[in-house]
């Protein structure tokens, strides 16, 4: 019998294609699986969430200019600190990296968790998990651009107020692993904190022995007004580690808790439906088949972006990109992002790495993956106006002057049925059952 397992969670705020001159990359060592579980293996269940907070337009349905550029700013640090766990984890620089580096303040030095101060700025998908034992609930961020699980600590004090907080004294699993972490923010400050093992369970499967941080306080940032789950839960690849330790869906995995190592998102506008999906695809969110692109390090999910059009004329081609549920623009390149405004008329660069468009152009965006060009609903695209009554629009793909590559966020992944799959590994895309007319922001 084939188990899958669903865990429905709410929107919140919050080629081998490469491009040239990037090196050529050393091949990904094949995937160790254990075999099925056996019959009788629980199964999940399904957990109903409530919508909380997004940061994307003001209450008069502006765009929120500092929550949008917050988010920018949020995903380089990001990124640069991913790029520096894979060197520290692997000994080499990760392909994607060259160009990004840590502040100074927030330089990472042995065991370190590096957290920036900036508000993340955008819409964040999450839901319940449950840590420790007796079991303890606590809300997370599901991101495919990160690999570790973190949570407040109960030491944590004022700056984690309206998070739930973790005390392993209070669970009978819990296992000090005697090595501290520093969380370095953007203004230079530094907190200390705890590395555990302890059993970590989500939509009825449990990871025993699995490794979180408990952080000793939160950032403005991190703040509950301004990100309201209670920790981070990474899903992409151990080799971006910050504690250089399986993520949790891979100690799912090897624990036996599905026998199917993916897991898929749906990422709908609409309060309440939208869905992580465990060990395997639901086939009532998606039509036709998957479109498939191959994992090209196993860190990030990267795979090749072959080509993004602006009204059906192709002004990118063939760039590395990671899909990633934690953020929330599209990002690219300066040049080619210059290149795809170029293609609106009236488009003009605010600064910061966002545009303006005409509000009433319906802008035709689409990206190609595997083959398979995927258009991006011109109301997600569309992040409001630029202030009351303007007739200027700020746009959906946005730029960093640092990447060299693109970061695909929710902008287009609220387009699409998406599955990320450790078997391969790879990315897939198929079309929803059902297009969205409105945008629900």
């Amino acid at each position: 019998m084939k188990l899958s397992f669903v865990f429905t969670i709410a929107s919140l705020n919050l080629a081998t294609v490469l491009a040239s001159p990037l090196p050529p990359l050393p091949p990904l060592p094949p995937l160790s699986l254990p075999p099925a579980p056996p019959a009788g293996a629980p199964l999940g269940i399904t957990v109903p969430l409530a919508r909380r907070h997004t940061f994307l337009r003001e209450s008069d349905g502006t765009a929120d200019l500092d929550a949008l550029r917050s988010h920018v700013s949020y995903v380089r640090v990001k990124y640069a600190r991913g790029f520096a766990a894979y060197k520290q984890n692997t000994g080499v620089d990760h392909p994607l990296g060259k160009n990004l580096t840590i502040p100074s303040a927030a330089k990472r030095g042995s065991g370190d968790i590096l957290l920036d101060d900036y508000n993340t700025g955008g819409k964040l998908w999450g839901g319940d998990i449950y840590v420790g034992t007796p079991p303890k609930k606590f809300s997370v961020d599901f991101d495919t651009g990160s690999s570790d699980l973190f949570l407040p600590s109960v030491s944590c004090g004022y700056s984690c107020e309206g998070h739930a907080t973790y005390d392993p004294s209070s669970s009978s699993t819990a296992e000090d692993r005697h090595m501290t972490f520093t969380l370095a923010y953007g203004d230079g400050s530094t907190v200390t904190g705890e590395q555990y093992t302890d059993t970590v369970t989500m939509a009825g499967l449990t990871a025993t022995n699995q490794v979180l941080g408990a952080a000793t306080q939160y950032s403005i940032g991190l703040s509950n007004d301004t990100f309201p789950p209670d920790g981070l839960l990474g899903m992409a690849f151990e080799s971006l580690s910050e504690y250089n330790a399986p993520p949790v869906f891979e100690n799912l995995i090897q624990e036996r808790q599905t026998d199917e190592p993916r897991f898929a998102f749906w990422l709908s506008t609409d309060a309440d439906e939208s869905e992580l999906y465990i060990g395997g695809v639901n086939t009532a969110r998606y039509d036709g088949d998957f479109t498939y692109a191959p994992v090209t390090t196993r860190a990030y999910w990267q795979v090749g972006l072959e080509e993004i059009a602006v009204n059906n004329e192709p002004v990118v081609e063939l760039v590395p990109s990671i899909i990633d549920t934690g953020t929330t623009l599209i990002i690219g390149d300066e040049s080619s992002v210059s290149r795809i405004y170029a293609q609106i008329p009236g488009s003009t660069d605010i600064g910061n790495g966002l545009y303006t468009f005409p509000c009433n152009t319906q802008v035709d965006l689409a990206l190609t993956f595997g083959g398979e060009s995927f258009s991006v609903s011109p109301n997600d695209f569309n992040y409001g106006p630029l202030t009351e009554g303007s007739d200027m629009c700020v746009g959906g793909v946005s730029y960093n002057p640092d990447f060299d590559f693109w970061v695909i966020g929710d902008t287009f992944l609220k387009g699409v049925y998406t599955v990320f799959d450790l078997e391969g590994p790879k990315v897939g895309f198929a079309s929803l059952v059902s297009k969205r007319a409105t945008a629900d922001y």
